[in-house]
């Protein structure tokens, strides 16, 4: 089925929102690049403004989750599935198979990356959107599976903290790599970063269950 104009609008917005900026990007280059006339107002036959364009298109963007929803169901054993695809790994390549889902899905959504985290002019709604339908679904699923891994020992454990360490680091390596054009500015590769982040993880859930077992 061929994209309505309103979809060509909001794929196009985002596409030149995450190139140029918001506040470089005008209506009429949306117009233009959506193939409308540019200049003619056509655009607000289907949003009210520039702004509520953004937020929708970031919305409409963020709900398209495809192979990633699965991971997102509370009901999903996230552990099991990344021993599935390590092949029954250890922790730290669990954790490493964990990585790269997360930079696929920021890849997935790099327009939308580039202008949450490289762009100031965005009006300050957009970051609520961000927050409850990508970062509060997002994060509980990696808590969960940080969780699992860790054992029934050790859930009593703050996760939540962890996991946010985990995601952030995690954008720290897109971003870098964006911004110089593919490679983090500490000549550090991919695979060397998501080793020294997994292992690091994985100590931290050791720690964890040594030291559930001095309070036992």
């Amino acid at each position: 089925m061929a994209p309505t104009t309103r979809d060509r609008i909001m794929t196009e917005a985002l596409r030149l929102f995450g190139e140029r900026g918001f506040a470089k990007t005008s209506v009429a280059q949306i117009e233009q690049a959506a193939g409308l006339s540019g200049g003619s107002g056509a655009l607000y036959r289907h949003f009210k403004s520039k702004d509520e364009l953004l937020v929708q298109a970031v919305a409409s963007r963020l709900e398209d989750r495809g192979a990633w929803d699965q991971f997102l169901s509370p009901e999903f054993s996230l552990a099991a599935a990344l021993d599935l695809f390590t092949a029954g790994g250890s922790t730290v390549d669990m954790i490493i198979a964990l990585c790269r889902i997360g930079l696929d899905r920021l890849d997935h959504d790099r327009d939308v990356t580039r202008i949450l985290l490289r762009d100031n002019s965005i009006p300050a709604g957009l970051l609520e959107v961000f927050r409850q339908q990508e970062y509060a679904v997002v994060l509980p699923a990696v808590t969960r599976g940080l969780s699992e891994l860790a054992g029934d020992r050790v859930r009593d454990q703050d996760w939540d903290a962890t996991a946010a360490v985990l995601v952030g680091a995690l954008a720290h390596f897109w971003i870098m790599g964006d911004i110089f054009d593919g490679g983090h500015p500490a000549n550090v590769d991919e695979d060397r970063y998501l080793r020294a982040t997994a292992e690091m993880i994985a100590a931290r859930l050791d720690w964890a269950g040594t030291e559930g077992e001095d309070r036992g």
